[in-house]
């Protein structure tokens, strides 16, 4: 059976069974955006809905339901069997630092980010010091790369210095400048200290994800970064590789505390789509992997 890599949140998982044809769009060896159609369950919700009710009213009134086919007749406003109605429970908005991409219907897409009109404003809005970066989309054999809205993150609202200006997705800058507040909130609770430096190990590179060849890395569109090192004020390093644990415990130590605390609220939070650990695959066991693509993906968690 074809699987996506990794462990996938509820939403994303019908990806691990594509339709026939799906391979290659993975690629963009046809198409550089996919739209694959899925089945609607609609019909069928609301028949079951109508047995169930049919089924409902019938025990209460202690008579049979008729086996003639519609909706089921109401019960009488003074009626001591009619139940009172549900409360309404209202939408739970959306913080406005949620990032990520929450919509289903676009999991299967593979293609760049979609551009903002108002990137420039949401980034000014976010604290975020930026240029304007250019990869144009290009083919660079059978995978489309490159995005039309890039920026140059020269400094965010943490005030954290990188080891060089990551260029990146409109998205993923948001994403960033959200994550370096989560990140100073967590460095003072647990250290009562700022994280000053940030180690990045890249974000744009046309290219497969490394451990699953078919797969387009979020990378090929500027649209994730790799991070290793976060230095404290006092110049105390933190290293993923050294300090994160991967015991299905909670750590003991201080590092790993922070480290595990900064990537499970990026994902939970909604700051970022996907964020991989060391807990995701052997080859995240010195970085953490972050990005905004279409499906969600939590490797923050152990696998075992």
């Amino acid at each position: 059976m074809f699987r996506m890599p990794g462990k996938l949140s509820p939403r994303a998982t019908r990806l691990v069974s594509p339709p026939v044809g799906y391979v290659a769009a993975r690629s963009q060896a046809a198409c550089p955006v996919v739209h694959l159609a899925m089945p609607s369950f609609a019909p069928a919700r609301a028949a079951i809905s109508a047995v169930f009710m049919a089924l409902v009213t019938s025990t209460a009134s202690g008579q049979r339901a008729p086996a003639t086919a519609g909706p089921p007749t109401a019960p009488p406003a003074t009626s001591p069997s009619a139940a009172p109605p549900a409360p309404t429970v209202p939408a739970v908005a959306l913080s406005p630092w949620a990032y990520a991409n929450t919509d289903p219907d676009d999991d299967l897409i593979v293609a760049p980010p979609t551009p903002l009109a108002d990137c420039n404003e949401r980034l000014a809005a976010a604290g975020v010091t930026f240029s304007a970066a250019s990869i144009p989309p290009h083919r660079q054999g059978k995978l489309l790369c490159g995005a039309d809205q890039l920026v140059t993150y020269k400094k965010g609202p943490g005030g954290i210095k990188y080891s060089s200006p990551p260029v990146l997705s409109c998205q993923m800058a948001l994403g960033l400048a959200r994550l370096e507040m989560v990140i100073q909130e967590e460095a003072l609770r647990v250290f009562g200290k700022r994280v000053k430096h940030i180690h990045q190990m890249g974000t744009y590179s046309c290219r497969e994800i490394a451990a699953y060849p078919g797969w387009v890395s979020e990378h090929s569109y500027a649209n994730a970064i790799d991070v290793d090192i976060f230095t404290l004020e006092g110049d105390k390093k933190i290293f993923v590789s050294k300090h994160f644990s991967k015991s299905a415990e909670a750590p003991a130590g201080k590092e790993a505390d922070f480290l595990r605390a900064i990537s499970r609220r990026a994902y939970d939070e909604n700051v970022l789509s996907s964020v991989l650990t060391p807990f995701f695959n052997q080859a995240h066991w010195n970085h953490f992997h972050l990005d905004q693509s279409h499906f969600r993906n939590d490797g923050t968690r152990t696998r075992e």
